[in-house]
């Protein structure tokens, strides 16, 4: 079985999947959160996640929800759109 180290590049769901010894595909089944849903979250391509859902991956974690979501991914995110929004001068 190949062993999966930790990188500072994780979200922080990978890395907690990492250091409790679990695939994404136990999380799913024993969170009940589809399993696409968890890979989406694991890569960052899916963004506004689903409280209800982050709460049930919490449970099943051992951790808070605060412990799950990168604020700072967040805030360079909602930066990003302003500037696409923002008129050019």
């Amino acid at each position: 079985m190949r062993r999966i180290t930790v990188t500072e590049d994780m979200t922080p769901i990978a890395r907690m999947l990492v250091d409790r010894g679990m695939t994404k595909k136990e999380l799913a089944q024993k969170s009940g959160v589809p399993l696409p849903t968890i890979d989406q979250w694991t890569r960052r391509i899916r963004r506004n996640p689903n409280v209800y859902q982050l709460y049930k991956v919490a449970q099943v974690l051992g951790c808070h929800i605060e412990d799950l979501i990168e604020p700072e991914l967040a805030e360079k995110v909602s930066d990003q759109e302003a500037q696409k929004e923002s008129p050019e001068g």
